[in-house]
C-alpha cells in the first residue's frame, strides 16, 4: 500500500474521526474549566492539524510506545488545562524546567486540582481502547505518515504567532515547540562587550528604549517606604479602570479601590506589567532594568552566581541610612531570592520560613493573605519604632495558584469522590475570585490599621503587581498586551500633593518604581544606570517601552505616542496597531502599517535589553 493510499484509506479515516473527536472533548473541558472560548475558526483548524497528528501517532505506535503516547497525552492535556485555567494560555514545552522544581510541585500542582489528571490520563487510555476496537489492523507506510506529521507541524509552527493561545490546539501546539525547546539550553545566556557593539550600530537612532528620567528634588526627611506587591494583581480589577477600557474583568475588587481612594491613593489606568513570572517582574521594580525577556530567566541567578552586577534601588537606600527588608509569604528558597535580596540592599529577609514553626514542612506556597498580612502589620509596628527612616517590601502568595485562602483548605491526601464533583461544578475562575476578596478584605484592614497607628502618615506607599494575571477581555486572544495590565497606585506620605505626581492617565510601567522612589525620598541623583521615569516628572517625554508575555512567546515594542508593534517569539512575524496614549488598553486597533522597527533593530534592542555588566575581576 503506497503512502496516499493509506493516507486516504478508511481505516486512516476512522482513525483521524476518533482523533478529532477526543480533542474536541478535551477542548470542551478546557472551556468549562477556563471559561474561555477561543476563536472558533482558529480552533477548528488547529483541531484538525492536531487531529491529522495525532492520527499518525495513534497509526505508528504499539506496545511500550503506546503506553508512552497515553501517559503524555493524558499528563499534557492535564497541564494544559490547569495552565489555561490560571494564566490563560497553554503551557511552554520550554518552561518544563521551573515545573519540576519541588516547591513548585507542592505548592502548585498538589492539591484538588491534581484530582483531574488521572481524568485525563482515562480519557486517553479511552482513546487508545476505542482505536483497538474499530481499527483492528495497523497500517502500512509507517515511514510516509512521520514525513507527513512532521510536515503537517512544520507548517501550523509557522502559521500563528504564538503557540500557546486558546486557539491552539494541545497536540500540534506541543510538537510545534518541540524545536525551539531543544534549542533554547543551548542558546548562550551572555553577551560580550564585542555583541554589544554590534547591537549598538544597528539600534535605530529615531527610538528611545532606554529612557531615563527623574527630577532630583532635595528632601530634608525622607518619607519611609512601603512596597506592596500584590501576586497577580491587575489594575483592570478595579471597577473605574476597567470601564475606563471596556475591559471584562474576572474579578471586580469594588472595596479595594474605594478603601485606596479613601487614603489618599492614585490609581494609574495605563499601567504596564513588563512580563510575567515573579522573578522577571520583582527583579525590575527593583532595579530599574528590563526584566528578562529571554525565554529562560536568568538575570537573577546571574546575580545570585556573581556573573554579573546590579546596583539596585534597596542597596542606595541601605546606604542612605535606611532600614530595608524583603518579607514575602512564599518559601525563599524558590527562584533563589533567599540569596538575591541581601545582594541587591535588604538586611532583613523573610520568607515562608517564618509562619512555621522549627522542623514542619511549609504548607504548599506559604500562609493565606489573612496570616500573611496580620504578621507584617505586627512585624512593621515595631519596625516603626525605631528611629531610622525604614524601607519595606512586601510580597503575599495567597493569589497565587491553587488560590489558598485559609478557608476550609483541604490537606494532602484528604481528597475524595465528592471533591471531584465540587471541583466540576465549580464556576470557571471563582478560586481566583474568592482569593482576591480574601485579599481585598486581608489588605484592606492592614491599611486601615496602619493608618488608624499613624504609621502612613510619614510613609510613600506604592501598590503593585510582579506580575499581572487574569482575563480581563471578552476576547482574551483578540487584542495585545491583554497579560500586562498592570497595577499601579501611589499614596504620598502626608504633606506631600499628588498634584506635583505624573496624572493618573499617563502611561506607566513597573520600571518606574525605582526611580519614583529614589526621587521621593531624596535620591534621585542616584539612580546611575537605571531604566525608568519617575513619577515626579510633570513633562510630556515620549519614550519607547520592551515588553513581553513569556506564556504567548509574544515581544512588544511600545511608543508611547500611540503605536506599538506585536511579534512573535523568533520575532519574525509581526503585527502593528496603534491606540489612545490616554487610553492604551481601551483603544488598541490594529494597522496595515509596515513595522516601524526591523528586524535586525527588534534583536540588537531585546539583545541590549538582556545584557547585564559583567562581575569585575578582584
Amino acid at each position: 500500500m503506497t503512502f496516499l493510499s493509506t493516507l486516504t484509506s478508511w481505516r486512516f479515516a476512522q482513525t483521524m474521526l476518533l482523533a478529532l473527536c477526543w480533542l474536541l472533548i478535551v477542548r470542551a473541558s478546557y472551556i468549562l474549566q477556563s471559561g474561555l472560548w477561543p476563536n472558533p475558526v482558529g480552533m477548528i483548524a488547529s483541531d484538525l492539524a492536531g487531529a491529522l497528528i495525532l492520527a499518525v501517532l495513534l497509526s505508528i505506535t504499539a506496545g511500550a510506545a503506546r503506553v508512552l503516547l497515553i501517559v503524555i497525552l493524558g499528563s499534557a492535556a492535564f497541564v494544559a488545562g490547569m495552565h489555561l485555567s490560571v494564566h490563560g494560555t497553554f503551557f511552554q514545552l520550554a518552561l518544563i524546567g521551573k515545573g519540576v522544581d519541588p516547591t513548585f510541585i507542592t505548592g502548585s500542582l498538589i492539591n484538588r486540582h491534581s484530582l483531574l489528571l488521572p481524568v485525563y490520563l482515562l480519557s486517553a487510555w479511552l482513546l487508545h481502547w476505542s482505536h483497538r476496537q474499530f481499527v483492528t489492523q495497523p497500517l502500512a507506510e509507517s515511514k510516509g505518515l512521520v514525513i507527513f506529521a512532521t510536515l503537517v507541524v512544520a507548517v501550523y509552527g509557522f502559521s500563528f504567532q504564538s503557540l500557546t493561545t486558546p486557539t491552539n490546539n494541545l497536540v500540534a501546539s506541543f510538537f510545534s515547540q518541540i524545536p525551539v525547546a531543544l534549542v533554547s539550553p543551548f542558546i548562550s545566556s551572555e553577551s560580550s562587550e564585542s555583541e554589544m557593539a554590534e547591537n549598538a550600530q544597528e539600534m535605530p537612532g529615531d527610538t528611545n528604549f532606554f529612557h531615563q528620567q527623574v527630577v532630583a528634588p532635595y528632601v530634608k526627611n525622607p518619607p519611609n517606604v512601603l512596597l506592596i506587591m500584590v501576586e497577580g494583581l491587575s489594575a483592570g480589577y478595579f471597577p473605574s479602570v476597567s470601564d475606563y477600557h471596556n475591559l471584562n474583568p474576572a474579578v471586580e475588587l469594588k472595596s479595594l479601590e474605594k478603601n485606596l481612594a479613601r487614603h489618599g491613593f492614585r490609581i494609574y489606568r495605563n499601567a504596564l506589567s513588563m512580563e510575567r513570572q515573579t522573578d522577571r517582574g520583582t527583579f525590575t521594580i527593583l532595579c530599574g532594568e528590563y526584566p528578562d525577556f529571554r525565554r529562560h530567566s536568568r538575570k537573577m541567578v546571574d546575580v545570585v552566581e556573581e556573573r554579573a552586577s546590579v546596583d539596585c534601588m534597596p542597596s542606595k537606600l541601605l546606604e542612605s541610612g535606611y532600614t530595608t527588608a524583603y518579607w514575602q509569604a512564599a518559601p525563599l528558597g524558590y527562584m533563589q531570592k533567599g540569596e538575591f535580596m541581601p545582594r541587591v540592599g535588604f538586611e532583613d529577609v523573610s520568607g515562608a520560613e517564618v509562619f512555621t514553626r522549627e522542623g514542619e514542612e511549609i504548607d504548599g506556597w506559604g500562609p493565606p493573605d489573612p496570616v500573611y498580612f496580620n504578621n507584617i502589620g505586627k512585624r512593621l509596628r515595631k519596625l516603626d519604632a525605631t528611629s531610622a527612616p525604614w524601607m519595606v517590601t512586601l510580597l503575599n502568595v495567597g493569589t497565587h495558584h491553587p488560590f489558598n485562602t485559609g478557608k476550609g483548605e483541604l490537606e494532602d491526601g484528604d481528597f475524595d469522590t465528592e471533591d471531584l464533583e465540587e471541583l466540576a461544578d465549580t464556576e470557571p475562575q471563582e478560586a481566583r475570585r474568592k482569593a482576591m476578596k480574601t485579599m481585598e478584605e486581608a489588605l484592606n484592614r492592614f491599611l486601615d490599621g496602619l493608618a488608624s497607628d499613624g504609621i502612613l502618615d510619614d510613609t510613600l506607599v506604592i501598590l503593585t503587581s510582579d506580575e499581572s494575571g487574569g482575563f480581563i477581555r471578552e476576547d482574551p486572544e483578540s487584542l495585545p498586551l491583554n497579560s500586562n495590565v498592570g497595577v499601579l497606585a501611589v499614596r504620598p506620605p502626608n504633606g506631600d500633593s499628588l498634584a506635583r505626581y505624573a496624572p493618573e492617565n499617563q502611561i506607566v510601567a513597573q520600571i518606574d518604581i525605582p526611580p519614583t522612589i529614589l526621587d521621593i525620598t531624596g535620591l534621585g541623583r542616584r539612580t546611575g544606570d537605571m531604566i525608568g521615569r519617575s513619577l515626579l516628572v510633570q513633562q510630556n517625554t515620549t519614550r519607547d517601552l520592551l515588553l513581553a508575555d513569556t506564556y504567548t512567546g509574544l515581544k512588544y515594542f511600545l511608543r508611547e505616542s500611540g503605536k506599538l508593534l506585536s511579534c512573535s517569539e523568533l520575532m519574525t512575524k509581526c503585527s502593528t496597531w496603534q491606540f489612545d496614549p490616554k487610553r492604551l488598553f481601551g483603544t488598541l486597533k490594529q494597522t496595515e502599517t509596515a513595522p516601524f522597527l526591523t528586524f535586525e533593530e527588534r534583536t540588537a534592542l531585546l539583545n541590549n535589553a538582556s545584557y547585564m555588566k559583567p562581575v569585575e575581576s578582584p
